[in-house]
Parts: structure tokens; C-alpha cells; sequence
């Protein structure tokens, strides 16, 4: 069941904490989710009083190919990336560099915001191939960024967000080639 984000209240997003969510090792799934709402840009240029948005820009892609999914979570340590703790997922077709997706908050407050690019559109995260973003834009190393850093206000009205992505393990063929270059030297 797909939601219209201009539903998404609190007692949704109390229903959407009890059908489940996903972890960033699992970041995506196959079965349809109950916390996924319609990309609807329009929403973020009219924003209905009392409504909070996030528009996130997406920086760094590596190609145009597949998926972009963005998914909010809670504020605290025991929320970020945990399974059954989605709030919001919205899922769109990558389309250019500095694209903008329009998320739904579920309310005004504290929250934390990851993208990922799924080259491959398999619905699941690859993370020797595909992208990863946050909200803050923090440091990435071999694990998730502390939730201190990724940690955000929603507001009424429309916050801009700025998400560069990262490759972790998917260094294009001519970074690889220039490694291997120097590694021979």
C-alpha cells in the first residue's frame, strides 16, 4: 500500500514504527512498505500550513543509472538505521546531478535522513557498488556516522538539504586505474 505523503500524520507514523522498517545493512526490500509516500515535488512549493518538508539535493552521483531512495528516521542511537524505525521511505527514478526529492516529515522536530543511490534498482544496498548520504553530510568511514552528527531540525515550511553521496567501494574505472599506476611506481 502506497501512501500519499500529504496523509502521513502522527498515527501514521505510529503505524509505520509497528509494520517495520530496515537497517543500512538492509537498506532496501522487496515488499511494499507502509512508511513509502509519493514523490510529489509540487508539495515542496506550496507546503500547507503547519507542514514540514525536506528537500534534499542529491550531489556526487556516479551515473544515472537506477534508483535513489531516501529514508528519515528517529533522533537518538537507538532509532538511526534500526530496523522496524523507518519513518519515511521515498523511492524515485535517478534522473541528474543535483536532483531534488521532496520528503514528507512526520511532524515538526528532530530527525535523521539517509539516501542511497541503487545503481542496480534491485532494492537492496550493494555497498561495493552503490552510494550512501546523510543528513549533515558527515564524514564517512567503513561504518554508519555517529547519530549526533546526522541529527537535523524540521521545521514548518521547507528546509533545503544538500546530500553528497559516497562510493565506498565503488571507485570508478579511472580512480582504480590511477591507484594501480602508482601502486606500480
Amino acid at each position: 500500500m502506497l501512501i500519499k505523503s500529504s496523509h502521513v500524520s502522527s498515527m501514521m507514523v505510529a503505524a509505520c514504527m509497528i509494520a517495520g522498517g530496515i537497517s543500512l545493512p538492509a537498506l532496501a526490500s522487496a515488499e511494499v512498505d507502509p512508511a513509502t509516500v509519493e514523490h510529489d515535488m509540487a508539495q515542496c512549493e506550496a507546503p500547507d500550513v503547519g507542514q514540514s518538508f525536506v528537500k534534499v539535493s542529491i550531489q556526487g552521483l556516479k551515473d544515472l543509472e537506477g534508483n535513489i531512495r531516501v529514508q528519515v528516521y528517529g533522533p537518538t542511537a537507538d532509532d538511526f538505521l534500526e530496523k522496524g524505525k523507518k519513518l519515511v521511505r521515498v523511492d524515485v527514478k535517478t534522473e541528474a546531478e543535483g536532483q531534488e526529492i521532496c520528503v514528507p516529515m512526520p511532524g515538526l522536530g528532530d530527525y535523521t535522513l539517509v539516501v542511497m543511490h541503487d545503481r542496480n534498482a534491485n532494492g537492496k544496498a550493494d555497498f561495493f557498488s552503490e552510494g550512501f548520504g546523510f543528513s549533515n553530510n558527515p564524514k564517512l568511514g567503513l561504518g554508519k556516522p555517529d547519530v549526533e552528527e546526522v541529527v537535523f531540525t524540521a521545521e514548518e515550511g521547507v528546509k533545503d538539504m544538500p546530500v553528497n553521496l559516497k562510493y565506498i567501494f565503488g571507485a570508478d574505472e579511472e580512480q582504480k586505474e590511477k591507484r594501480r599506476k602508482l601502486r606500480r611506481r
